[in-house]
């Protein structure tokens, strides 16, 4: 596959940008740490800043099937980078130079900050012109209409990720595999898309993938596979070759063993290390909602943990006192669907109650249920009791897990989300949980925050 004008673009800024962060971080150093090599021995970071450029592209960190989206790009920064490291350390150590391990250890989180906060920085941009319809794949997407029709919603969705659906194609079963692919790629062509992708259906078998791979050979139209699981993030999806056959083996989604140790471990160290850290604001917010009305700082609420057992969340109350005798009033006014009850402006909410939602600072007493175990800091939102009457046995998965402070529900649009979208979102994260991915929603609900979209 021929790459596209604007990856090379792209790869052309990377490229330039990594330059300039090693250069900088190479040749800072001498500068602000005392006793690292003078100007005069430019041999140190000369030779450092080519093999740390070098270690860069050989890594593959400007592949153009990491970039964009995901993790992987960033783990080959860092192993690059970790790498090329020990490795200047151990000669460093058997030379026995004190004064080259030390310039090694002030330039290693020099450079490497720099590198991933200006990929980061790049990455962000990148999103901004594809969801300004720029830098983004043409695809035309092939199989049943179901399928077809699931997948064009899913890319749609997240227009950030660089693929753009321009048309499918829903062709009838039992033609010719070879008259079918075709058929395909010519009306691939007449629409200029530069990406085939096939999503299964009843043509969308062995035979008709193979011609469409000999057909768009030597061509710079991608073929893209969508496989039939949907709903699995790739650190449970492994391709193994097996007979000459790619088998995509699915690993079983774990909720036991050291992978929860680490969770709750991390759990337990952030909710205490924040609730001493924060202890000034939690009082000062606690004395502003005294003044602000009358009632109780704070608002237990029941809501059912994992497994279904019932604990009483912390919050710091928003509403009148009156609140809960006064909801059967405001039924008709429900704006949001399924068992959730959620209204824009409402009534109920005080004056000062309005900023802390804003801010979801009525939301840190939670910490309070993070360190007594009954929550997480990320995890699926935690349900009321009634909710789970409108559980089917699929929906109760997302009980397997402790429900948390954020998760996908909360950067994904909050109380904007409907009923159905929120309980997709928890039921993959209970299918795809990591620390990886509790990492990613913490940095962005952060900026989910900051934004205040969906928070009422």
């Amino acid at each position: 596959m021929a790459e596209k004008p604007w990856w090379r673009r792209y790869r052309t800024f990377l490229a330039a940008s990594d330059t300039l962060v090693v250069g900088w971080a190479v040749t800072l150093v001498p500068v602000i740490a005392p006793g690292q090599p003078p100007w005069r021995d430019v041999t140190v970071p000369l030779g450092f800043a080519l093999l740390w450029s070098l270690a860069l592209v050989v890594s593959g960190t400007r592949d153009a099937n990491v970039l964009g989206i995901g993790h992987e790009e960033y783990k080959r920064v860092l192993s690059a980078s970790v790498t090329l490291f020990g490795l200047a350390a151990i000669a460093a150590y058997l030379l026995r130079d004190p004064t080259v391990r030390s310039y090694l250890l002030a330039a290693f989180p020099t450079g490497v900050g720099g590198l991933v906060l200006s990929r980061w920085l790049w990455r962000q941009w990148l999103h901004a012109r594809r969801c300004a319809g720029d830098w983004s794949a043409r695809v035309f997407l092939v199989g049943d209409t179901a399928r077809v029709s699931g997948l064009a919603d899913a890319l749609s969705s997240v227009p950030y990720t660089g693929y753009a659906v321009i048309g499918s194609w829903h062709g009838p079963a039992g033609g010719c595999p070879d008259d079918t692919a075709r058929a395909i790629v010519r009306a691939a062509r007449r629409l200029a898309a530069d990406t085939i992708a096939v999503t299964g259906g009843p043509d969308a078998g062995p035979d008709l993938l193979r011609r469409l791979g000999w057909l768009l050979e030597q061509t710079p139209t991608q073929l893209v596979v969508v496989p039939g699981v949907m709903a699995v993030a790739g650190p449970r999806v492994h391709t193994r070759p097996v007979a000459g056959l790619p088998l995509l083996c699915i690993e079983a989604p774990r909720f036991t063993g050291s992978a929860r140790l680490v969770k709750r471990l991390f759990d337990v160290v952030v909710s205490a290390a924040s609730l001493l850290v924060l202890s000034p604001v939690l009082v000062a917010i606690a004395v502003a909602v005294k003044v602000d009305s009358r009632g109780p700082v704070f608002y237990r609420q029941p809501r059912c943990g994992r497994h279904g057992k019932v604990f009483r969340v912390w919050k710091f109350r928003t509403m009148h006192p009156d609140a809960d005798r006064r909801r059967a009033e405001l039924v008709a006014a429900n704006e949001a669907d399924g068992p959730l009850f959620k209204i824009r402006h409402d009534p109920r909410v005080t004056r000062l109650g309005r900023s802390l939602r804003r801010w979801s600072a009525d939301e840190l007493p939670q910490l309070i249920n993070v360190l007594t175990g009954r929550m997480s800091l990320v995890g699926p939102r935690p349900p009321l009791p009634e909710e789970l009457r409108h559980y089917e046995r699929d929906v109760r998965r997302r009980l397997l897990v402790t429900p948390g402070m954020t998760g996908l529900w909360q950067i994904s649009g909050r109380s904007d989300l409907g009923w159905a979208e929120g309980i997709e979102l928890d039921l993959y994260y209970v299918e795809n949980w990591s620390f990886t991915l509790d990492l990613t929603v913490l940095w962005k609900t952060a900026r989910a925050v900051a934004g205040g979209r969906g928070a009422y």
